[in-house]
């Protein structure tokens, strides 16, 4: 999810394109070497100025970007330790949201130590293959999670609709392999992407209006416009094949709540329900959260800040709440946090009396 800022082009910006990347030939009888150089750049750094305008707003943003971040590494590695330590949470949908919750532990890593990097600085200049890194970084999350996602939908899907069958078509073992191809999957695409961009040369230098690295927020002068076509044609396709996923989501919950709805029992109703609620809070914020800045994107009243804000919420903030929506009201994990801390209680007692 990209914003594609409207910030203009300032002389420092200038100032900056002239002595960062064009040589100093002053020589008339040069003047067509420079052209060749000039048309023959390639880009070794990038410019990121996403943080310009937002001086009164540093101070505050740090500790709070830096508290979330916290949070949210705490959050990831306590839950995914307590899934794999408890064995009553040795199943599917416990596993699954542990490889959640371990993927959004590396999108997190992967992006908030540069953004707040930039919020120190403002503006910052990064080596041309680590901004393509970070990139990918979070190109390979977006793609595992979607995938990772749809299967967490079929598994409720299996739950609720077919109880009966679900044991034998919903195993650790067949959701590992799934798992494992899905990390496997999202490495090729990235890698097809990653020497895509290193095969660019631009004109230009690359100035990214934008609080760090992201594919859609990469606009950019390219000098030979073949070398950008396919480039510009393979992201066209992952973006349609990522819409395949969003169908699956789509359908299991329509059959979820056909199912649901037959049900004649209120309480029924209501225990089905909880069974998938955090889920369908977590896919509806995933894919909606991007939906409603594509909108208002098209809206020329609203202003560049609700983009970033919009931003902010999809890859800072919405990491740390997921953790807390899959475990605010689920006892298995509060049971396994409470045989933990006693645990913890105990081992510490028998330390102090071992002295």
């Amino acid at each position: 999810m990209g914003i594609h800022g409207g910030r203009q082009h300032t002389q420092e910006d200038d100032h900056y394109n002239t002595n960062l990347y064009i040589p100093r030939i002053n020589s008339e009888e040069n003047s067509a070497k420079v052209s060749r150089q000039r048309n023959e750049t390639i880009v070794v750094e990038v410019l990121i100025v996403g943080f310009d305008g937002f001086d009164e707003y540093r101070i505050p943003l740090f500790p709070l970007l830096l508290i979330i971040y916290t949070v949210t590494c705490i959050e990831d590695i306590l839950i995914i330790s307590l899934i794999w330590k408890s064995p009553h949470l040795h199943s599917p949908m416990y596993f699954l949201i542990s490889n959640l919750l371990l993927c959004e532990f590396v999108g997190s890593t992967g992006v908030e130590p540069s953004v707040l990097q930039n919020i120190l600085w403002g503006r910052s200049i990064v080596p041309y293959v680590d901004c393509v890194l970070q990139m990918n970084v979070v190109l390979a999350v977006l793609v595992f999670e979607t995938f990772l996602l749809t299967l967490m939908s079929y598994d409720r899907y299996l739950a609720i609709c077919q109880p009966l069958r679900y044991a034998a078509l919903m195993n650790i073992r067949l959701c590992l392999y799934l798992v494992i191809s899905f990390w496997l999957f999202s490495a090729v695409v990235v890698a097809i992407f990653f020497y895509f961009f290193m095969c660019l040369k631009f004109c230009a230098p690359v100035i990214i209006y934008y609080f760090f690295c992201e594919f859609t927020a990469f606009s950019i002068p390219v000098c030979v416009m073949s070398n950008a076509k396919p480039l510009v044609i393979y992201g066209w396709v992952i973006s349609y094949l990522l819409n395949l996923p969003f169908g699956l989501i789509v359908l299991s919950y329509i059959m979820i709540i056909i199912s649901i709805l037959r049900i004649k029992s209120s309480a029924g109703r209501q225990k089905a329900f909880s069974t998938c609620s955090s889920h369908l809070l977590v896919v509806s914020l995933y894919f909606g959260i991007p939906f409603a800045s594509y909108v208002v994107s098209f809206t020329a009243i609203i202003s560049d800040s609700i983009y970033t804000a919009l931003s902010f919420i999809y890859y800072l903030v919405l990491p740390m709440l997921n953790p807390i929506i899959y475990t605010l009201r689920n006892q298995d994990i509060h049971k396994a946090l409470k045989i933990s801390v006693n645990d913890m209680k105990e081992y510490c007692a028998a330390k102090r009396h071992s002295r």
